[in-house]
């Protein structure tokens, strides 16, 4: 850790003031009118590039309501359902290669895992770890100094998947072993003689205790960059994607679902660089989504997973600009989710969710 610090410490130093932009590269990539775009996080620019980076993000997410508590069999002294807290922490890695200028091979990672943060989300949702990749081409269909506009499509796959410990599995398939135990005969005379693998012989704990999860499917947007200037600039997106689902896990959990969702996001970037190598940026972004295919009984064993859900983010972030490789900048976010979620037949208005983080990221371009 000492040893990297020291090492970026070196690279930022190396050049305070930012050089003229050399012709050709990532920097003129992504440069309109002298105004030099930084990478936003809510969304994919238009630019097509060399590069790499990581971006580290911890943060918390809270789900307001309170609901009724889980079914507490034989008197158990289980938490209340009264909302739940998580704690979270993402890794991300971008790759990308410009064999030719206007054209973009690369991919999208991200590590994902969140953490109960109080009893209730301990016991109904536990810990889950995940991946996401996400191989893409992309094409910069207009690159014009005249205009001061840039515009890009990409598209490419979607490639997920997770495992979910949850302590409510456990719990849950136990008292369903028990319940069965009791109305069988020969189980329960088994179960007297102190035979626990011939009254539970069907009792499997650790298919219980977890929800594996893998998805498949494709994504595409389309992007936009506007320079006013050297100093201020704005980027813009829209885009889906379509996955298929299967979700795998006890109690009796095997479901195929069909999630759909589109966003749309803008950010504003300053970059005051020549006079100094500070720049900042403000991005909004709306996400809509469903869960096809989700019913309520699958919903309630994935701790009230959404119907559907509608995603409002902001982020706000400042970036060293000293190097025309180099991006590196600290990022807050915020997101605020209402859901739909299971009752009955229908839907109804789940309780809102929260999140709140900070992102570290990096990238340079070659």
């Amino acid at each position: 850790m000492i040893a990297c610090a020291a090492a970026l410490a070196a690279l930022l130093a190396a050049v305070p003031v930012r050089a003229a932009a050399e012709e050709g590269g990532g920097a003129a990539a992504r440069t309109l009118e002298g105004h030099r775009f930084q990478p936003p996080v809510l969304l994919e620019g238009p630019f097509t590039t060399t590069h790499v980076g990581i971006d580290t993000s911890m943060g918390r997410r809270i789900q307001d309501g309170a609901g009724a508590p889980p079914a507490a069999l034989m008197g158990l002294p289980l938490p209340t359902h009264d909302g739940q807290k998580f704690f979270l922490f993402e890794e991300r890695l971008a790759v990308g290669i410009a064999p030719v200028r206007g054209a973009e091979i690369g991919a999208r990672a991200a590590f994902q895992m969140d953490v109960g943060g109080n009893a209730a989300t301990t016991y109904l949702h536990g810990i889950r770890t995940g991946y996401e990749v996400r191989p893409h081409l992309g094409f910069e269909v207009l690159h014009s100094e005249v205009l001061g506009l840039s515009v890009g499509l990409r598209a490419g796959l979607v490639l997920a998947g997770g495992v979910r410990a949850r302590p409510s599995g456990l719990v849950d398939a136990m008292m369903r072993e028990a319940d069965a135990v009791m109305r069988e005969p020969a189980r329960f005379i088994c179960l007297r003689a102190g035979d626990l693998g011939c009254a539970f012989k069907t009792f499997d704990g650790a298919g219980a205790l977890h929800v594996d999860e893998r998805s498949f499917g494709v994504h595409a947007l389309a992007s936009a960059a506007k320079s006013f200037g050297q100093h201020v600039g704005i980027q813009a997106s829209f885009g889906g994607e379509a996955l298929d689902t299967r979700l795998r896990g006890g109690p009796n959990l095997d479901s195929r679902t069909a999630p759909r969702a589109y966003a749309a996001s803008v950010a504003a970037s300053v970059d005051l660089a020549p006079l100094a190598p500070v720049g900042a940026m403000l991005e909004a972004g709306i996400e809509r989504g469903e869960n096809r295919g989700l019913d309520r009984r699958n919903a309630e064993i994935l701790g009230a997973a959404p119907m559907a859900y509608t995603t409002e983010r902001v982020a706000a972030g400042v970036y060293y600009t000293g190097r025309d490789a180099l991006t590196l900048g600290f990022i807050g976010t915020y997101g605020f989710t209402q859901a739909r979620r299971a009752a009955g037949d229908t839907a109804s208005p789940g309780p809102p969710t929260r999140a709140l983080g900070g992102r570290l990221a990096f990238r340079y371009f070659f």
